[in-house]
Parts: structure tokens; C-alpha cells; sequence
């Protein structure tokens, strides 16, 4: 075999540009890579989402924060219409009966029925699988049974709690029907009542007569105050105010 019959057949390694090789090659003094950049120097490397210049592709793209989609329950769905069509009376319904039916997917790993459509046949449903309020009464009242037991009740919430309290209130009495119990009668005027006449005591609920102008009780006379033992009569005497004429003893008079 001679190399001449083997380079015209196939792939040939190409010799390599041979670069700064003078100003009449085209490819000298910067053998193409310009004066100044990233890419003019050497050993610069094309590294992996490199744009130049600019910001990255994927630098540029939202972040939504924390996904659910791989974590998240997904429930295969049924209505008590469709097991009145597609099984017989007497049969135990599951996940792996439904998917046999071909009325869920094969990958389907829990089943929850709804109560829309009709249903007369007598089913009974595994405790896997979920079942509404709705869907519970119609499979209970045709003659079926429910496995799964029913969810515990859940604490009220504030508002709930809130909204309790305030329903069970008192009703508050209209304002015009106001006390009853002890009603003041209403006098005439110029009358006094019995009581006050006679110097009693008014009676509950009932107010004493107001005193006409002019005819004010009298006040009794004020004890008069003991002095007290050892004390001078100047001591007990009042403080005597300096003569406004000017004295010895009154006190330094205020510049104007």
C-alpha cells in the first residue's frame, strides 16, 4: 500500500497556519488577535457561558425561588358517575382497579373520588382511597362501605372564634324602652312631694325638690380656734404688713 492512494480516500490532517511570520503574510506582529482585549493575550481561554461583554445568558434568568413540582401530591380523580358505569356491584375499588379500567393514568399512585353523577350499585371503596363529603353519603346510601375514616376536626381559627362569641351576644334593649324598673313620676310644677313636705326622706327614683332663690338654708356658726398653750399674743397675731409711707423695718423698694 502506497501513502499516495491513501490521502485522496479519506480525512487529512491540514498543517497549521503558522502565524508571525511578517507584515506580508497578513497574520504579523499580532498574528490576528488585535492590540489590546481578553483575547489578545496569551493562553486566553473561551470559558463555558462566555459572552463578551455582556451579562450571561443564564445570569439573566429569572429565579423564582423554591419549586414544589417535584415534592408536591398529585391525586387521580374519579366521580361516583363513572364507577356506576365502569363496575360491577359488589366490586372493591382501588388505585390498581382503576388503572386496570383505563379510567386513570399508569403512573397514578392515589385515587380520590367526588361525588358528581348518580350511583345505585353497592361499592365498596379501600381505605387508600379519598372520597369527599358528597361522594361518601351516595356510596353510604346506595349500600356501600368507605374505608378510609373520617378527618379530624380541626381548632377554630380567631375569627371563627371571634365571630362565635359575637353570634351568641346579648341583643342590647332598644333605647326607648329604656328602664322600666323604678320610673320617676312626674310632677307637677309647683308641687312638692309628700316626703319633702313632711321632712322625710325622698323615697328610691325620686329626686328632692330644688330650693327657690332667696331661701337658702343657714349655716351654722364656725367654732372658734383655741390658741395654742405658751404662745405670745404677738406670736398669735397676725404678720403686719410694713407702712407704705416707708420705715425701718420695711423690706428694699424695687428700682422702676
Amino acid at each position: 500500500m502506497m501513502i499516495n492512494d491513501i490521502l485522496g480516500s479519506g480525512p487529512k490532517r491540514d498543517m497549521r497556519f503558522r502565524v508571525g511570520r511578517g507584515p506580508g503574510s497578513g497574520n504579523g506582529k499580532t498574528c490576528g488577535r488585535g492590540q489590546h482585549g481578553y483575547y489578545s493575550r496569551s493562553g486566553a481561554p473561551i470559558r463555558l457561558g462566555f459572552q463578551g461583554g455582556t451579562m450571561r445568558f443564564f445570569r439573566r434568568l429569572p429565579r423564582r425561588g423554591f419549586n414544589n413540582k417535584n415534592f408536591k401530591t398529585v391525586w387521580a380523580v374519579l366521580n361516583v358517575g363513572m364507577l356506576e358505569k365502569h363496575f360491577e356491584s359488589g366490586a372493591t375499588i382501588d388505585v390498581a382497579a382503576a388503572i386496570a379500567k383505563g379510567l386513570v393514568r399508569g403512573d397514578s399512585e392515589r385515587l380520590k373520588v367526588f361525588g358528581f353523577g348518580e350511583l345505585k350499585k353497592a361499592l365498596k371503596l379501600d381505605a387508600a382511597v379519598a372520597v369527599s363529603g358528597e361522594a361518601r353519603k351516595k356510596v353510604e346510601a346506595a349500600g356501600g362501605s368507605v374505608a378510609m375514616p373520617l378527618p379530624k376536626k380541626r381548632p377554630p381559627t380567631g375569627k371563627e372564634m371571634a365571630a362565635r362569641v359575637k353570634q351568641n351576644a346579648p341583643v342590647p334593649a332598644p333605647k326607648g324602652d329604656k328602664a322600666e324598673k323604678g320610673e320617676k313620676p312626674e310632677a307637677q310644677k309647683g308641687e312638692k312631694p309628700e316626703a319633702a313636705q313632711k321632712g322625710e326622706k325622698p323615697a328610691k327614683g325620686e329626686r328632692p325638690p330644688k330650693a327657690e332663690k332667696g331661701e337658702k338654708g343657714e349655716r351654722p356658726p364656725r367654732a372658734e380656734k383655741k390658741p395654742r398653750e405658751g404662745a405670745s399674743d404677738d406670736a398669735r397675731g397676725a404678720k403686719k404688713r410694713p407702712d407704705k409711707q416707708g420705715g425701718g423695718d420695711a423690706g428694699p423698694k424695687h428700682k422702676k
